[in-house]
């Protein structure tokens, strides 16, 4: 009996502390009925979630009863699942807002506790929370924009060190005609020294232009390519002839070997079983055999042949503006003859 009258006062403490949680004349207006239902409900699916795993759903759940009763209570479970996602920094954030929550006439008990775990919760992170310390050098501070994941960096607040939560963090530095930097940082949880970023700003015309030492030596002209002519049509011919030729030979050198194979398995010494062989039949096989390796060798050099008279073709072509030889007659005073123009 004792008992059951205890959790029924604790209930109508926790109903009473959610009524009167927002007095009047506060800046927000006192959530109806509704809202506290609905509030409580968000409490115990977000507390459930929490529990098996779900800090995620757990979030958008404390997220939205502390959004409708702002009591301590809802904060610090807020606070808890921000910090279960690994959001400390977030967390304490929330952690501290519940502590500074005033007290409510006729609150619950509830309440006081929910604030007294928040400042542990608070002083707890504060040791936990890792920070970032830019050193950034080459450009004017005045030019300077940082920003770590996206979001900028106060100029006043450049060099200090930066709370942020444990993980990976990209750092973007840039400056007007100076090239952007980028950083991917990894800082840990309870790091306690800041985490030191050395970023050089380097400006976009140096980095552009070669740097070289002493006078710059004079660029001598290239010389100029000689223009030949196209391939001919008969190079081209030759060389697939070539090509098909060795891919023949290759196949008819691997069927001379199968029948010399055969012959020295089922033939020792050239002496075949006449119970296996008739005359025909080793006529046949030795045919085979000298037969395969007669084309092995002769397509081997008719493609062999072909495929240098390919390469002759490609590589001596003569030059496309070459002049043509000729006898030019030479008339003038106290000059007769004939000279040789172009080239033969």
């Amino acid at each position: 009996m004792a008992s059951s009258r205890t959790r029924l006062a604790l209930l109508a403490s926790v109903a009473l502390g959610l009524t009167v949680a927002l007095a009047p004349g506060a800046a927000q207006a006192e959530p109806s009925a509704a809202d506290r239902q609905t509030a409580r409900t968000l409490l115990i699916e977000g507390r459930n979630k929490l529990a098996a795993g779900d800090a995620k759903g757990a979030l958008v759940d404390f997220n939205a009863a502390h959004a409708i009763m702002q009591v301590p209570t809802t904060g610090l479970d807020l606070a808890r699942a921000q910090v279960a996602l690994g959001l400390l920094v977030e967390g304490r954030a929330t952690a501290h807002e519940v502590t500074l929550l005033p007290v409510r006439p006729r609150e619950p008990e509830a309440f006081a506790e929910a604030r007294a775990e928040a400042a542990d919760l608070s002083t707890a992170l504060e040791a936990r929370i890792p920070s970032l310390r830019l050193r950034i050098q080459g450009a004017p501070e005045e030019l300077i924009v940082a920003r770590v994941d996206g979001e900028p960096i106060p100029r006043v607040a450049l060099g200090q060190p930066r709370k942020l939560n444990p993980g990976s963090h990209e750092v973007t530095v840039e400056a007007g005609g100076f090239v952007t930097e980028r950083r991917e940082i990894t800082l840990k949880d309870a790091e306690v020294a800041p985490v030191e970023v050395e970023v050089v700003l380097v400006p976009v015309q140096a980095s552009e232009v070669p740097v070289t030492k002493g006078p710059l030596a004079p660029q001598t002209p290239a010389a100029p390519r000689e223009e030949r002519v196209p391939v001919p049509t008969w190079a081209w011919v030759a060389g697939g002839a070539g090509l098909a030729g060795l891919a023949a030979s290759v196949a008819f050198a691997v069927d001379h070997a199968a029948a010399r194979a055969k012959i020295d398995r089922e033939c020792p010494g050239s002496v075949c079983d006449r119970r296996e062989y008739d005359v025909e039949r080793m006529q046949a096989l030795r045919s085979r055999w000298n037969w395969s390796l007669g084309l092995s060798v002769t397509l081997g050099v008719a493609g062999a042949a072909g495929i240098g008279a390919a390469v002759g073709g490609v590589v001596l072509r003569p030059q496309m503006k070459s002049e043509r030889a000729a006898l030019v007659p030479l008339v003038g005073p106290g000059v007769q003859g004939v000279a040789w123009s172009g080239v033969f």
